[in-house]
């Protein structure tokens, strides 16, 4: 499908080859890769995020959530609705193919208000439990239009401030009434299945780096440690506590990669014994503190 393919090279020359770049749209970033990257540790946010078109042979991105793997490409778009440690890899990536994308975070105000407005007409559809976080979508001819415009803002300062809220909110719209609408409710809803345990992963995010208690984290959920910990893990196949550590643990993997000295990794994501967050690192990733912060850059 050739999917806005000058917008998408134009984002490559504008990225110029590095993995990441915060644009001048708030909460659009875009990102261009020129090699393969197998299974990197990062903490993925509430976002929507796109590959384009750029080349005949289109590169794919994959993340990896415990026992679900989510492969994306030109054709299709990935749907997250909390913050989550994650695997992510680039597939089919060379110099002639690169990867060229861009993710849209998830303004929960927004998609709150336009569900409002949409509930007259989809109170069947809002009410469905919807029992994960992350989820790849196939592309629609709407959702494509929607984000050529989106990017034909990037070299017009006029156009970005004016016409970006409108944008994002069409985008969003369109989106909620597709398949993986839900997962945008999960962003502000409290419903059944997954989106019970969406306000703990929320809370958790806002919290890792204190020392959680399971009593503290179940009392945000309304419920007991117990039944937390079975709800929590059937949607996240792990427990609470496991969760909090493995979110701290890649976001510190992030950082030590972006170049921040270990012992201020440590403290930042709440460890208190330097020691221990060498031991529980290594034991999680196979490799040192200080050996990660040597590695190739990371996704994020």
């Amino acid at each position: 499908m050739e999917f806005v393919s000058s917008l998408a090279k134009s984002v490559f020359e504008k990225v110029n080859g590095e993995l990441v770049e915060v644009s001048e749209i708030p909460g659009l970033k875009l990102y261009s890769c020129q090699q393969e990257i197998d299974l990197m540790p990062i903490v993925i946010q509430p976002s929507i995020c796109f590959v384009l078109h750029c080349f005949v042979l289109q590169a794919k991105k994959r993340v990896s959530t415990g026992q679900q793997s989510f492969v994306y490409s030109e054709d299709s778009y990935l749907i997250n609705s909390v913050t989550r440690p994650v695997e992510a890899s680039l597939l089919d990536v060379s110099q002639e193919r690169p990867y060229v994308g861009f993710s849209l975070a998830i303004d929960q105000q927004m998609v709150g208000q336009l569900m409002m407005e949409m509930s007259p007409w989809q109170k069947e559809t809002s009410s469905q439990p919807q029992r994960d976080f992350t989820q790849a979508t196939k592309m629609t001819k709407e959702i494509e239009n929607v984000v050529t415009r989106l990017l034909g803002l990037l070299n017009n300062p006029m156009d970005r401030e004016i016409l970006a809220p409108s944008i994002f909110r069409e985008l969003y719209y369109q989106v909620l009434k597709g398949p993986g609408g839900g997962l945008l409710r999960n962003c502000v809803s409290n419903h059944a299945g997954a989106n019970r345990v969406a306000p703990v992963i929320h809370y958790i995010e806002q919290n890792f780096e204190r020392n959680l208690a399971i009593e503290e984290i179940a009392s945000v959920a309304g419920m007991s440690a117990s039944t937390l910990h079975e709800h929590f893990k059937q949607v996240t196949t792990v427990s609470p506590m496991q969760y909090v550590k493995s979110l701290r643990l890649h976001k510190a993997r992030s950082m030590l990669s972006s170049g921040y000295q270990v012992a201020e990794v440590c403290y930042e994501v709440g460890y208190s014994s330097p020691s221990q967050f060498s031991r529980e690192f290594k034991r999680y990733f196979g490799f040192t503190p200080s050996e990660a912060r040597s590695l190739a850059t990371t996704i994020e």
